[in-house]
């Protein structure tokens, strides 16, 4: 099929080669570009740079309904849309334009989940699966008919990352699928159940923070729920910032203020006490240093039996 793709970061680059492969990519919709981190130079998305390596028109619209862009899509005459992680609101004339409308890959078991993060709010609530689904554009919110599903197991030390990539791998194989569904016309619409629905919104900068009075499971998923990015954190005894990227449950007769660091476990980390049960510090970034390995934490004088966070 003639396919229209629009999509910006990483994530979108596995759906974007398995579409490439299969099908014929006329034209690609990517946000504009943007100054690096020090504002000295702009950065391509990764879309952007697939679209320039093999020669794909590439568009960046400041407005998705400028009636200009409307017209060079049209010529284009695509089949399908594909919206992967593109980050723009589309407007209806878009939506409508090819044969088999628009579709989206959303990362995670709708109705679950819908919003900007499901990823990271599969891994925060402890749920035991997640997976993708593909499904019709519509202007509500994650809304739409869905027409394809694919689903994984989730271990409890998954981290947001690796779900993240799973799920990249795992959306294209559920883009795939779903194409060769509507290709051959047994593509079936199936509504969201509109009962069941949750919402994952975009995670804010208050909820980064630990709340150490939380039981360790809740404390131990909060971690690997924002690891990478954009990292829990809590503060060290001298009031700087630390970003813990992985943690584990561990078992004992501690005791001690939740927050309170109990002990430390040779070769891994600092043990700290939460509102029931405690953690293991496995790998965190203090304020203006790089990542480190837990016991790095203890061996660097940053965190010492005794001390609070």
């Amino acid at each position: 099929m003639r396919v229209l793709f629009m999509g910006t970061p990483e994530y979108a680059l596995s759906s974007l080669h398995a579409v490439f492969a299969k099908h014929e990519i006329v034209g690609i919709l990517t946000r504009a570009d943007k100054p690096n981190r020090r504002g000295n130079r702009i950065e391509f998305s990764p879309v952007k740079v697939f679209a320039l390596e093999h020669g794909i028109p590439v568009f960046q619209p400041e407005d998705m309904k400028d009636p200009a862009l409307l017209e060079e899509l049209k010529a284009l005459s695509p089949d399908i849309s594909i919206v992967v992680a593109f980050g723009m609101m589309i407007p209806d004339s878009i939506i409508n334009l090819p044969k088999h409308n628009t579709i989206n890959l959303h990362g995670s078991l709708l109705p679950k989940y819908r919003g900007a993060a499901p990823m990271q709010y599969s891994v925060l609530n402890g749920d035991s699966e997640t997976g993708v689904s593909i499904m019709y554009v519509t202007a509500r919110l994650d809304a739409g008919d869905v027409i394809h599903a694919k689903t994984i197991p989730l271990t409890e030390d998954a981290s947001n990352g690796e779900v993240h990539d799973s799920l990249a791998e795992l959306g294209a194989e559920a883009l795939i699928e779903a194409l060769e569904l509507l290709e051959s016309g047994r593509a079936v619409r199936i509504p969201q159940d509109e009962t069941k629905v949750t919402f994952a919104p975009s995670i804010s900068k208050e909820e980064c923070v630990i709340d150490w009075t939380l039981p360790a499971a809740v404390v131990h998923n909060r971690i690997r729920g924002l690891s990478p990015i954009p990292g829990a954190n809590t503060r060290l005894p001298d009031g700087k910032l630390l970003k813990i990227y992985k943690a584990e449950k561990v078992s004992g007769d501690y005791s001690g203020e939740p927050g309170m660091v109990v002990d430390v476990i040779k070769k891994k980390g600092p043990v700290v006490m939460t509102g029931d049960g405690a953690v293991c510090i496995l790998s965190a970034k203090p304020e203006g240093k790089r990542e480190m390995p837990g016991f790095e934490i203890v061996n660097g004088h940053y965190l010492k039996v005794g001390e609070q966070l």
